[in-house]
This record gives C-alpha cells, structure tokens and sequence, in this order.
C-alpha cells in the first residue's frame, strides 16, 4: 500500500540532478570519497582519501580535499597529452605485453622542458 504522502508529492519529479559521474581509465579513488552528479574525472587522475570531487577533475592530475582541488599535474603537459593520444587503455592484451618496457617507464622523472616521444618507447 502507497503512503498518501508519497502519492500526493511523487519525489523523483523533484530530485534534479547535474547528470552522470563519468570516470575515466587508470584512475585511482581513495577510501570514503563522495563524487557529485555531473563530475568528469579524467583519465589518470588520483583522488585523495575521503575527498569530496564537487567539480571535474583534469587528466593526470592529483585531488584533495573538501572540495577536492588539483593540488598537481601527475607528469608534464608534453607528457600528458602524448598519454591521451595512445589510449593505452584500448590496447590487446598482447600490446600491453609486448609494450612492458612502456609501463615501467617512470614518467614523473622527465624533465618539462626535454623532449620526450613516448611514440619511441611503443612497440606496435
């Protein structure tokens, strides 16, 4: 049996909502954080621990707090953009084996202003 309550105020009419929590690939999320609807965090971002995400969130950069705020960039903009590019994600089982050397390449050691192709490092 319906309340009367619940009947004369139907309650999904009145929850608004800023849309979907979109979370992106290679991201990685602390304990107890609280994501609000309509966010976007990128692909690569990190999410401090009992973060509150209240907007969205760069690719490859780190978050925290209450309201989570980039506090850095992961690696360099160069970087950052060549990681986009490849969708690492996407790769066959087989090019994520063949391609070690890739995910043991330490990024965050690479200076801003050298030059770094991660195109050179892929083996297809």
């Amino acid at each position: 049996m319906q309340h009367r309550f619940q009947r004369r105020y139907n309650f999904p009419e009145l929850v608004r909502t800023k849309g979907a929590i979109n979370i992106g690939n290679g991201v990685w999320i602390g304990d107890n954080v609280t994501i609000l609807p309509g966010v976007e965090i990128a692909n690569g971002a990190v999410i401090g621990a009992g973060s509150i995400v209240t907007k969205s969130i760069p690719p490859y950069s780190i978050a925290v707090g209450n309201p989570a705020k980039v506090i850095k960039k992961r690696f360099s903009d160069q970087i950052i953009e060549q990681l986009q590019e490849i969708n690492w994600w996407d790769w066959s089982e087989e090019k994520i084996k063949n391609n070690r050397r890739f995910f043991e390449t330490d990024f965050s050691q690479i200076k801003k202003d050298e030059m770094f192709m991660i195109n050179k490092v892929i083996v297809d």
